[in-house]
Parts: C-alpha cells; structure tokens; sequence
C-alpha cells in the first residue's frame, strides 16, 4: 500500500497521535501545512513557481479562493499519481473536505480521520459541513474515535457503512505502572485551559475538596485561552497555595509528573460554541500510567473510563459530585491503586498502539 499521509502541523507536537501514527504507517509520503497541504517531510513544496511561495499561495488562497482550490487539486492530483498513491488519509474534517477533489481527479482512495472540533465546532461545521456531505459521496472510509461522533457524521450524512469507530490510542510500553497509593495527595489534570476542557469546574471542585481534605494539591499542565481566568479564579478562592500552573510541559515530562499523583482530573464537556472532545489523549496516558480517572460523561471518555472501576465520572458541569468522587479517592489510596491497575488493564485490553494501528492499516486497506 502506498500511503500518502496528510495532516495540517508538522510542529505541533502536543498532537502526539499524529506523529504516533506516522510513525507506525510509515508512509510513502507526509504533506502538511494548513487545510491545503503542500509541503513534504523535508519542507519542500510540490507546487510549481509561483505557488511554492507561501506568500503567493497564502494571498491568492485568500483573494481568489475558488481559483486557487483549482490550481491546488490539479497539482495535488498529479503529485498523487506521480507517487502512485493508493490511499490519502486526511487528519481532521476539514482536511479531507479540501483535498477530496484532487483525490477523485486521481482516482486515489481517501480516508478522512475525524477528531473532535472538525465534527461539532458550529463555526466549522457552519464552514464546511456542505462540503462534509459532498465528501462523502466519494470518501473510501471515515474513522471517528467515538461514538457518539460516529453517530453524528452519519447524521450528517456519512454511509453507516464507511464510519469506523477507531479511538485513539497510547503505547503502553512507554508508560510504566506506578503506584498511586504511595504518592502524596496529588491531584494531576493536564489539556489546554480551553472552553471543553472546563479548567474552572475542575478548580471549583478541587476548592471544595479542600474544605475536608485542606493539605491535597491540584497541579494542571498546560496553558491556553482560559489560563488567566483560571488564575484569577484560583486568586479568588484563595487556594494559590494548593494550586500549581505548571504551563506546558514535554511528553517525557508529563509522564514523569502523572507518576507523582494520586488521581488524574479532568471536567470535558461541551463548550457553548459547540466544539467537544474526541477521545482525550491525555486521560488514555494518565490510565496507562495507572491512575484513576475522575471525569464526565462526555464523547469518547464514557469508553475509556469504566465507572466505578477505572474511575468515576459525572454529568458534564455537575462539580461537585466531581468534588465527592475527588474526596472519596484522595482519602482511600488503596482504591486509588486498585483503580489505577484496572485502568492500566483497560488501555492494554482496548487502547494499545498497536491494536488501534492495525484496525487503522486494516481500513487503508479494504
């Protein structure tokens, strides 16, 4: 199979999947850059002078837009047939709404893997759900990694038959197990301060925890849009001494600081412009780590979070039952480690690398 691998970032690195499943496919070839990707793995675009200046193919893509789709999908079309492209696979909605085109015009197949935003945003979805639904007309196959996203695209539009549940997924061997029980009474949450993370619910739950468990401590990886408010929030309550802001952080040292936890943290639901989480990576790597989950009912985490036995989880914006279940885990280290190893057993059983990439490989396939 010769896979052609399209994704929008080369340099974000917190999209640790994408580089995850580069890694595990190898490709033929990556192409990346925006919804309209065009440069290779050595940064070398395969559109011809003048378009091979960004500030040339940036500026007409912003004046003359339906000029340069046209432009783009002749030479993407060309590159795919010139690199005998089997398959394209697309990472995210819109993605895949972009480069459908070149792919009919070549008679490539392409899969377009859904991940969160790119199915519920409303101003995305306002943007180019018509060209969702002409996409799937044509589509090979579409991968969401929940359900309740599965059921949404085919709402949309999507064949049933094409939509493939396919969550994301970690890499065991990366993390090993800790133990919880032996650690102080640490609270971790780790996601950007954004809407559908809710960064505040989780603050105004740890402030209640304090008021019966007043030496445990809350520390969040991260930073985003919401970081100041939740400062400012945190000021508020008057917990800046139990609370650590630790900004953003590297792989390596994420799963360093989740081992010095007792329960992993996080209130996901969604945001009032719409946008949801998919499958939230970061509670797959705090379970692969053996931690607890105390989280929402919310899209893909209703799977990868058993109630009552990896965790506890709760209606979206409901505190403080999140603030009970925080106490209840904070104060019973040996169910903390319990937990933690039935999680750890979930990843390896549902959520391992290799499984997820071989159902993947499987649907570039068919």
């Amino acid at each position: 199979m010769n896979l052609c691998f399209a994704y929008p970032n080369k340099f974000r690195f917190s999209e640790t999947f994408i580089h995850d499943q580069i890694e595990q496919l190898q490709p033929k070839i990556t192409i990346y850059e925006g919804w309209y990707p065009s440069l290779d793995k050595n940064d070398v675009s395969f559109l011809p002078f003048p378009f091979n200046i960004l500030y040339v193919r940036g500026g007409l893509r912003n004046v003359l837009p339906s000029l340069y789709h046209k432009i783009y999908t002749f030479f993407l079309a060309r590159y795919l047939t010139k690199n005998n492209i089997d398959v394209v696979l697309a990472q995210y909605g819109p993605m895949g709404a972009t480069i459908n085109d070149a792919c009919v015009k070549a008679n490539v197949g392409l899969v377009v893997h859904f991940h969160g935003f790119d199915a519920n945003d409303k101003a995305t979805l306002d943007k180019y759900l018509p060209a969702y639904q002409q996409m799937f007309k044509t589509v090979k196959g579409i991968i969401a990694v929940s359900r309740d996203m599965r059921n949404k695209l085919i709402e949309f539009g999507a064949d049933p038959d094409k939509v493939i549940f396919n969550s994301c997924f970690v890499n065991t061997s990366l993390f090993s197990l800790g133990k919880p029980e032996n650690n102080d009474k640490i609270f971790m949450a780790v996601g950007r301060f954004t809407a559908k993370k809710s960064p505040f619910s989780t603050i105004k739950a740890f402030h209640k925890v304090l008021q019966t468990v007043p030496d445990a401590k809350l520390k969040m990886i991260g930073e985003g849009e919401l970081w100041d408010e939740a400062k400012a929030l945190i000021k508020e309550l008057g917990i800046e001494s139990q609370v650590e802001l630790l900004g953003v952080k590297r792989p390596t040292e994420i799963i360093d600081l989740l081992k010095t936890a007792r329960v992993f943290v996080q209130h996901s639901m969604f945001a009032p412009n719409g946008d949801s989480e998919g499958t939230p990576v970061s509670i797959l790597e705090a379970s692969a780590v053996g931690l607890p989950i105390v989280s929402t009912y919310h899209a893909g985490i209703k799977d990868a979070v058993v109630h009552e036995k990896t965790g506890f989880l709760v209606n979206e914006g409901d505190w403080e039952q999140m603030a009970n279940y925080m106490t209840q885990l904070i104060n019973n280290p040996e169910l903390c480690g319990q937990m933690g190893r039935s999680a750890r057993q979930h990843m390896e059983d549902y959520y391992e690398m290799s499984k997820r990439v071989d159902t993947l490989r499987e649907i570039l396939e068919k």
